[in-house]
């Protein structure tokens, strides 16, 4: 659960202040854990009354609302997990540049597209699975360097400003979405499960892991947030360097400061994280698509081609829109509200109208604010987008 959004959680909690931005972090932790076990429900639902668990979430939507349901959920979820791994991309992009900063960012993207293009052949869950051992020492690792400097920051007292409360409260709805984007698994969950040696033990693992990663990301962005205050970078990465900041963080008259030890400390654990949790989100796509076109992917060439050519969409989103946080909110507020809040409540919802399972208030307030992330913040993210892309 672990992965790039870590990075930007300090300055979404910079954003909204003492009091509202941790409670957020704890919130959206809350909404993401409680989305994933409605479609945990569902899908021991589906299995029970089929024998089986489904192969994707596709599945259980074709059972409330029809095939035409099902495509356009697996399409969503094709493009949202390859859009995952361009944001991946400008992330290994952007630590590359800081370890060696002889060649540009987008350089260091297509190099990172490369070296990932190997691991997207694994077929074995059981191969991919054992490489979870290097997200758990990345995530010490972030821990360890982000606490470190945010102390280290600190130490230089006057310098950053702090606020208890958001300056504006526009862009809120887009903040939380990118805190819920930070735990998200449920796109991945039906995939998973189905896979599972012991699938009965999926809502054991959630409560665990969600536990800990909220526990580790309100730590992280409080400490940060003390540590640089106002001031904190989109990517923390970039925050650490001395006065006046990073390269790429300051402007093009200014010499940049020194880098951190830190900061190659959490460069290196970032890739080496992402380049392992990149497999993770591909396998879930090219499962999804061997499965429902069989006939077609069972030929080796045109599988490796469809292989190849969904790193290369991750790609060029990650050299077209090279901006971390401003991509990373319109995914959040567009393709995860959908995804990760509109479909398990739809899906409870359709469920609860066969009698399989509940749908009470819990799931329309789940569904109420994601159509609340889904417009309003929507718009705030669209625009700070356009900002972007308008000032480069």
């Amino acid at each position: 659960m672990v992965g790039a959004s870590v990075l930007s959680l300090p300055r979404m909690v910079a954003n909204n202040g003492w009091v509202l931005g941790p409670t957020m972090v704890v919130f959206a932790g809350a909404v993401s854990f409680r989305a994933c076990i409605l479609v945990d429900r569902a899908l021991e639902a589906m299995a029970i009354a089929h024998g089986q668990h489904p192969r994707n979430i596709g599945d259980v939507v074709q059972e409330c609302f029809g095939q035409v349901g099902r495509r356009a959920v697996l399409i969503l979820t094709g493009i949202f997990q390859i859009s995952k791994c361009g944001v991946y991309f400008v992330v290994i992009g952007t630590n590359l540049n800081y370890i060696a900063g002889w060649v540009s960012q987008r350089v260091w993207a297509v190099t990172g597209a490369v070296l990932c293009m190997r691991l997207i052949f694994v077929r074995d869950i059981t191969v991919i699975s054992r490489w979870s051992i290097i997200g758990v020492l990345a995530s010490v690792c972030y821990l360890f360097t982000i606490t470190a400097g945010g102390f280290e920051a600190a130490t230089h007292p006057g310098e950053h400003g702090t606020a208890r409360w958001p300056e504006t409260y526009s862009d809120i709805l887009a903040d939380f979405a990118v805190m819920v984007y930070a735990y998200s698994p449920a796109d991945v969950l039906p995939v998973m499960k189905h896979d599972m040696k012991e699938p009965e033990q999926l809502r054991w693992a959630l409560k665990i892991s969600f536990l800990a990663v909220i526990s580790i990301y309100v730590g992280l962005g409080s400490v940060a947030f003390l540590g640089w205050g106002e001031d904190v970078a989109g990517n923390i990465l970039l925050s650490m360097c001395e006065r006046p900041g990073c390269p790429g963080n300051v402007a093009e008259s200014e010499t940049p400061g020194q880098k951190w030890i830190l900061g190659y400390l959490l460069a290196c654990a970032v890739v080496s994280n992402l380049m392992v949790t990149a497999p993770v989100v591909l396998y879930c796509v090219f499962r999804v698509l061997e499965a429902e076109h069989s006939h077609l992917l069972s030929n080796s060439i045109i599988n490796g081609s469809v292989r190849v050519v969904a790193v290369m969409g991750a790609l060029l989103l990650a050299l077209f829109m090279p901006y971390f946080t401003e991509i990373l909110a319109v995914i959040s507020t567009g393709l995860l509200t959908i995804l990760q809040v509109f479909v398990p409540v739809a899906v409870t919802f359709g469920l609860s109208r066969q009698g399989i399972v509940a749908f009470g208030a819990a799931e329309a307030m789940l569904g109420l604010l994601g159509l609340c992330m889904f417009t309003v913040g929507m718009s705030s993210a669209l625009r700070n987008l356009y900002e972007a892309l308008t000032s480069s």
